[in-house]
């Protein structure tokens, strides 16, 4: 099998797994219509208020969504996409000027699936099952916004911090003897903007981690080797748990 023809099974089976209402043929020619785009760490993908080009999906990598201030150079980070999530749908699907209205940037190396505006919508238009996958994504977008809300305005960075760790253990977490290991290479101020605090207060929570033997840290590493704790420090209920682990 030559390595193009490879790669193109391997989007197959990535399209397959982030949208499983559509038919074999349907994922076929959805993948005829994705471009495969990679950007580098820190490199923006999307400008706030520029034209939306289309919908993108994280094929690797951690993307971060946020707004621009009103002073104009203040950024809020709002949510983060991990592998299958997506941006992009609003500017598609509304019956208005298509712009974007947040930005998107690669916190690490990553590569994207992007499907041109026309493109996506006349697809959609053939295969109505593709809105089955879009309205389960966006339910669990439409329940995490608001236990972020809430969670943003009453709970402690503890909670916060096993939350987001329990997150990303999910989705890029790689079992070993010592537990589940996280190898991102995102800075620890990358994780206190993903948080809302500050660095300072972030090495204040990991330290506390650490001495009750929750996660071990060593430089970008940070290994979880008691998950079962974790989660009770996280305070949630199983039906909120299994979506976190699904969503940043």
């Amino acid at each position: 099998m030559s390595k193009t023809v490879s790669v193109m099974e391997e989007r197959k089976e990535f399209l397959a797994r982030v949208l499983p209402s559509l038919e074999p043929a349907e994922v076929e020619e959805l993948q005829r219509i994705s471009l495969p785009v990679h950007y580098d760490e820190g490199e923006l993908i999307a400008q706030e208020g520029s034209y939306a080009a289309g919908v993108y999906i994280v094929q690797s990598g951690l993307v971060s969504i946020g707004k621009y201030a009103s002073k104009g150079w203040e950024k809020r980070m709002l949510r983060f996409l991990a592998i299958g999530e997506m941006f992009g749908l609003e500017a598609v699907f509304l019956k208005r000027e298509p712009i974007n209205v947040q930005f998107a940037k690669a916190l690490v190396e990553s590569t994207l699936l992007f499907f041109e505006r026309s493109n996506i919508l006349a697809f959609s238009k053939g295969h109505p099952r593709m809105f089955a996958d879009l309205c389960r994504w966006l339910s669990r977008e439409v329940i995490m916004l608001e236990f972020k809300l809430t969670r943003a305005a009453v709970e402690s960075t503890d909670r916060n911090l096993a939350l987001l760790l329990i997150a990303l253990a999910h989705k890029y977490g790689e079992k070993d003897k010592a537990g589940i290991v996280l190898d991102l290479p995102i800075s620890r101020q990358t994780i206190a903007e993903m948080l809302g605090v500050s660095i300072e207060t972030l090495m204040r929570v990991l330290k506390r981690f650490r001495e009750r033997n929750l996660i071990t840290t060593s430089q970008s590493l940070i290994t979880i080797v008691d998950m079962d704790n974790l989660k009770e420090r996280a305070r949630t209920t199983p039906f909120y748990l299994s979506i976190i682990e699904e969503t940043l």
